[in-house]
């Protein structure tokens, strides 16, 4: 990735990182707007797992996420190819050599992003039963990922539906990004400077995938959702009590008609939000493996103050400020 990255930047290409797309005007002209600044092209690409905003594709990529594990054998059992199972969820294996070090990385345990109640026990599981098949020395690393399904099993790749011709998107790669995404930037770069389309831009295309009937005026109405459902400022003996959450604890709770999503961190103190996701409204669920609150209808992710993480919504959870005065 970085010689890709050396590759575009020496090619006159400009990156930039940490960058937020927080608007775009689809004109003739393209216009990003990141912070303050605006970033024109005749073209753009949305490769963000879903576009940003409400967009018929949300409604056709389900979010999951997966798990994986990096262990050190105590012996050199290590597989020479990549293997999986045929268990639901199911596991993969491989190995992974760095520095002439060698590494058993171990996924899987996937589920819909949301729907799983504690996502930490997914690792656990997913030790255990590596454990059972080889001879463990120690686990080195652990980590989650994001992936989008889309419904028929193939990706979407080309025009972005809703849309001016000059905008195209990437997603809907079942995890398969390696593969996939290299077959995206090949589609789109023809499409883009040759202006044709080949078979597999025919194969991919996000338009396979018809309007229906009111969907432009839903997309108007849910976009960019703002939180206000319960203003910023409520007072703290109002609120059931929290004494019985653990530090490093979370949970949705519902009160006088409102639903919040309150944290308690390691130091006692509450962080508590509107539950609403900004994209369309779903209610976030905890994930206690990542520190997050997930949107399980899109995919949306949020830090425990607010803060976007990961797309298709693009603003911030309201913060609710607990206080003890009416």
């Amino acid at each position: 990735m970085y010689g890709l990255a050396k590759a575009f930047e020496q090619s006159g290409g400009v990156l930039l990182q940490h960058s937020r797309v927080v608007s775009v005007d689809d004109d003739e002209i393209i216009k990003a707007t990141i912070k303050n600044e605006v970033y024109q092209g005749y073209n753009l690409i949305y490769a963000t797992h879903v576009p940003p905003g409400v967009n018929l594709l949300h409604f056709r990529c389900a979010p999951y996420r997966s798990y994986a594990l990096a262990f050190k054998l105590n012996n050199d059992d290590y597989p020479d190819a990549l293997a999986y199972d045929l268990q639901d969820p199911y596991h993969y294996f491989r190995t992974y050599l760095d520095n002439g070090e060698k590494y058993l990385v171990v996924g899987g345990e996937d589920h819909k992003t949301g729907h799983e109640e504690n996502t930490e026990a997914c690792f656990s599981r997913l030790e255990s039963y590596c454990r059972s098949k080889y001879d463990v020395a120690e686990v080195v690393n652990k980590w989650s990922s994001q992936y989008f399904e889309p419904t028929d099993g193939l990706p979407y790749i080309g025009e972005l539906p809703g849309h001016k011709e000059n905008m195209f998107v990437a997603t809907g790669f079942s995890g398969n990004g390696i593969t996939l995404g290299s077959s995206a930037s090949i589609v789109l770069s023809n499409m883009i400077i040759t202006g044709e389309r080949d078979e597999y831009a025919e194969l991919f295309d996000p338009s396979r995938i018809k309007m229906v009937a009111g969907f432009s005026n839903f997309v108007k109405e849910s976009a960019d959702v703002t939180g206000l459902l319960i203003g910023k400022l409520m007072p703290g003996e109002k609120l059931p009590s929290f004494s019985d959450l653990a530090h490093n604890e979370a949970r949705v709770v519902k009160h006088s008609g409102h639903t919040i999503a309150i944290y308690k961190d390691n130091s006692g103190q509450l962080h508590a939000l509107n539950a609403a996701c900004t994209h369309i409204k779903c209610n976030v669920a905890w994930n206690n493996a990542e520190q997050s609150w997930d949107c399980p209808c899109h995919g949306s992710r949020f830090s425990i103050n607010g803060e976007v993480l990961t797309a298709p919504a693009r603003k911030d959870l309201e913060m609710i400020n607990l206080n003890n005065e009416e």
